[in-house]
């Protein structure tokens, strides 16, 4: 919660950031961070990467621009690799980047790091929201001014998209069936 009221207070600011920087905050894992593995747990990572993705809006002035459209946008999807654990009192960088958008998604990457290592890789679809209604990033864009190209998306996000196609179908077919 402080932390929203925090971006609130400072979502006016002028951006220091372009809307394609990687933006990077550092963190330590913590007692209260760790489940029984003593790593830090999947929920917090959640919690850390939501956290980054703020920060990320705020820095490149998209949080105001989102705000003063009174528009939002929520995560519709996340794919999140675990390579190497972070235990407790370890040091870890999260590096987080707007890769670009298609006719209905935007897309970020992040990476959690230490020592130079990745750890923890994550990719997010989000949608963009106005009236509770979708809208697409062009929309998006334009209601909030930015009228910014894409930059072409990657190609592991293009085959991520296809995976996300793949098990949508798969699950209408088994809900038209009532099987689960």
């Amino acid at each position: 919660m402080l932390e929203l009221i925090n971006a609130a207070r400072r979502r006016k600011r002028p951006p220091t950031h372009d809307l394609f920087d990687v933006v990077s905050l550092e963190f330590r894992v913590g007692l209260l961070d760790i489940d029984l593995n003593l790593q830090l747990s999947t929920g917090k990572y959640v919690k850390i990467m939501d956290r980054c993705r703020l920060e990320h809006a705020v820095v490149t002035g998209l949080l105001h621009r989102t705000v003063t459209a009174r528009a939002s946008t929520v995560v519709a999807n996340t794919e999140i690799a675990y390579i190497r654990e972070l235990r407790p009192y370890q040091r870890f960088d999260v590096h987080t980047r707007l890769l670009g958008w298609d006719d209905k998604y935007s897309y970020y990457d992040q990476r959690f790091e230490s020592q130079r290592k990745l750890h923890t890789h994550a990719l997010h679809r989000l949608a963009h929201l106005y009236g509770g209604k979708p809208i697409s990033p062009p929309a998006f864009q334009e209601m909030t001014g930015l009228n910014r190209a894409s930059p072409p998306l990657p190609e592991y996000v293009e085959d991520w998209k296809t995976l996300l196609q793949n098990k949508r179908r798969l699950t209408e077919r088994d809900v038209d069936s009532e099987r689960y």
